[in-house]
């Protein structure tokens, strides 16, 4: 990789960052730095993604990128993992902002997706310039760049100690727009961001609501699926069932993610009993 610095007096050095409180005073990149030009959301959550929090944030990023918005997170594994794979391949790309030097990428295994990221056209940021042993306090500390650059942040599932909440607080106190996906209350990842999203009012259940916050009208578009969402879908068609139901017939990994696509695109709804229907049979 190629990697280069802008100093915080620099014209190109992005300017929502250098208005917080603590701006680094030099950020090292790699990538194309046209990308901070586009509409920025950023998505964060758990490490420890469920398999229905995997495919909520890679189903909302590739949507986002299909629109022309580059999605922001901190390629961790989980949530951050699959927004960057979901928004990569479209248009609107993706930017990973990292803790450690860009040199020394962690974890180690998602070299090959940073790699990805730049030759896609996206971009690599840290404000860590040397080799050294990274310091969990920095994990925290790199979370105020991610808000910084964005103009939203999106939460996918969160556990009550998490990085993504440290997230959704800076994006409080950066004044920005903050969503929260709320998540199953039987998920332990999930408990925080429902409790952060019931108190502050920033639940979104929908890409509906999502739009409507980002400012950008919806998408009339009939949601395309295929594969096991097709199949899944159909079967719900015949008639409504509950996740254990549809695992008789499905992998269960599969069953969550599928569920999560039909809800998320407004295609099936589970009631309080744990029944998944269809909403529209068209």
């Amino acid at each position: 990789m190629e990697i280069k610095s802008l100093k915080i007096e620099d014209a190109k050095y992005p300017m929502t960052l250098r208005q917080i409180y603590d701006p680094p005073a030099e950020i090292f990149y790699c990538g194309n730095l046209e990308v901070l030009k586009r509409k920025l959301v950023a998505i964060v959550g758990t490490r420890m993604a469920s398999a229905h929090g995997t495919a909520s944030a890679f189903t909302i990023a590739k949507e986002m990128s299909e629109r022309g918005i580059c999605v922001v997170s901190g390629l961790a594994f989980g949530i951050d993992a699959a927004a960057h794979r979901g928004a990569l391949d479209m248009v609107g790309g993706t930017i990973a902002v990292i803790a450690q030097d860009l040199e020394h990428l962690m974890p180690s295994s998602h070299y090959g997706l940073a790699m990805e990221i730049v030759k896609k056209g996206g971009l690599l940021i840290s404000e860590k310039g040397f080799h050294g042993e990274t310091l969990k306090h920095e994990y925290l500390k790199r979370n105020r760049i991610i808000s910084a650059l964005s103009e939203a942040v999106l939460v996918v599932e969160a556990a009550f100690k998490s990085g993504a909440l440290n997230t959704a607080r800076h994006a409080i106190e950066q004044g920005k727009n903050l969503m929260i996906l709320p998540g199953r209350i039987t998920d332990e990842q999930s408990r925080g961001t429902n409790k952060m999203g019931n108190e502050l009012d920033c639940l979104v259940c929908s890409m509906d609501e999502i739009w409507d916050n980002l400012g950008m009208k919806k998408v009339d578009e009939k949601v395309r699926l295929s594969g096991i969402e097709r199949k899944i879908y159909q079967s719900l068609k015949e008639r409504p069932q509950s996740i254990s139901e549809l695992c008789e017939s499905f992998n269960v990994n599969e069953v969550y993610a599928a569920v999560s696509i039909l809800e998320i695109s407004g295609l099936a709804s589970t009631s309080g009993s744990g029944v998944i229907s269809i909403l529209d049979s068209s």
